[in-house]
């Protein structure tokens, strides 16, 4: 019987699958929009944001981005058709389902259309890209991230740059060159190309980055270099790595639309981090949270206490950390690695959840509540306090209990 009733739901989620790409093919095609499609191992939020920022300067309401994390099977087409977010029960698909044929021919023509693409196991960029065919294709990072689904580093390469199959001879990839694999495929990439890279030398770099909290708000400023010119950026973000990243993916985006240097910079000015995103909030006795408790693997955790370590601060640096999900065999490598990192980086680390262990924090709770009691009895005015985990961990319920 229970097999019965998988093999039933399974039959019905690959229903409303074709489905919805029916209905946003048909969108697709009526319009026929120039399509920036973004996809990596982390980063995808953060560029998507920063691309819609610098391409809404020249092009205003004829640009549309994917909301939330409108990124998968489901969540591609409804991105295409207009909607905000997933449904999260019956009732509220069935009035999604009701309205995505009217949507079809009712939602707005717009000339560009900027979407998230996410791979969580083989073959989603290839179906995704089936009827989502862009015209430039964005790739911000390749780390192990579903490693427990693909199996091997060399599964998630191919699977992230499948995203270049879709172009056509005129698209047009922009790939950050941050890492030797993403070196690697640049320079195998066929199509017309633009790398980026806070690191290494690049068509856009980064130099001068510096990364600050003023007033419970994150600012960043750097230079971006390219063709010999150095250009001055400053945008409300938190970040010394993946915002700065962002902005270079945008820029390079902006600069494929012939845009000016000035009109990019000002879009970069309109950036924000997004929620639980290394978010800056003000914390309970004067404290500072910085919330990046939206997801977690190696390469974001690294990358976050990297900004942690520059920040200055009057009081203590603490950071409360869950488990970074879906990491396959090296995790309990990577859980210890990043365990000595947050201690080198902070003056407590917290870790929070039975898998948590592996951190080897100095202080560990099996629950969200025992840390939160703790942490209300031992934080202290000025305190600067990192919360990171994967999504499913759900550390945002500790943050919402710490804020002011």
């Amino acid at each position: 019987m229970a097999k019965q009733a998988i093999i039933l739901i399974s039959a019905m989620q690959k229903l409303i699958f074709s489905y919805l790409k029916f209905w946003a093919t048909g969108y697709l095609k009526r319009t026929k929009p120039e399509i920036v499609a973004i996809t990596g191992s982390v980063g995808k939020t953060s560029a998507k944001e920063a691309i819609f920022e610098v391409l809404k300067v020249r092009f205003g309401d004829d640009v549309r981005k994917s909301t939330g994390n409108l990124n998968t099977e489901t969540g591609v087409p409804l991105a295409v058709l207009g909607f905000d977010k997933s449904p999260n029960n019956a009732l509220g698909w069935l009035g999604v389902l009701i309205l995505v044929p009217f949507r079809r021919f009712t939602q707005k023509t717009v000339k560009i259309l900027v979407l998230e693409l996410a791979a969580d196991k083989p073959g989603d960029i290839k179906y995704l890209t089936s009827f989502v065919k862009p015209k430039v294709a964005v790739l911000t990072a390749i780390g192990p991230s579903h490693l427990v689904k693909f199996g091997t580093m060399e599964k998630i390469i191919e699977e992230k740059t499948s995203i270049f199959k879709a172009l056509d001879e005129n698209g047009i990839a922009v790939i950050n060159a941050d890492t030797e694999t993403c070196q690697l495929i640049y320079q195998k990439e066929a199509h017309k190309k633009k790398s980026y890279s806070v690191k290494v030398p690049a068509d856009l770099m980064a130099e001068k980055i510096e990364t600050k909290i003023e007033d419970f708000d994150g600012q960043t400023s750097f230079e971006i270099k390219y063709n010999g010119l150095k250009v001055p950026v400053t945008q409300k973000t938190l970040g010394n790595i993946a915002n700065v990243s962002a902005a270079l993916a945008a820029a390079a985006v902006g600069l494929i639309y012939e845009m000016n240097i000035d009109d990019i910079v000002h879009g970069l000015s309109m950036n924000r981090n997004e929620k639980h995103r290394m978010q800056v909030l003000k914390g309970k006795i004067n404290t500072t949270i910085i919330d990046d408790s939206y997801n977690a693997n190696p390469q974001s955790m690294k990358a976050a206490l990297s900004t942690l370590k520059s920040l200055p601060s009057s009081g203590r640096k603490i950071v409360v950390l869950g488990e970074m999900k879906e990491i396959g065999h090296i995790s309990d490598e990577e859980h210890a690695e990043i365990g000595i990192l947050a201690k080198e980086t902070a003056d407590l680390v917290i870790a929070v959840g039975e898998a948590a262990k592996r951190y080897n924090a100095q202080e560990y709770f099996i629950s969200k509540e025992d840390a939160v009691e703790f942490l209300l009895k031992n934080i202290n005015p000025s305190d600067l306090i990192l919360i990171k985990a994967s999504r499913g961990i759900k550390l945002d319920e500790i943050v919402e209990k710490l804020k002011a």
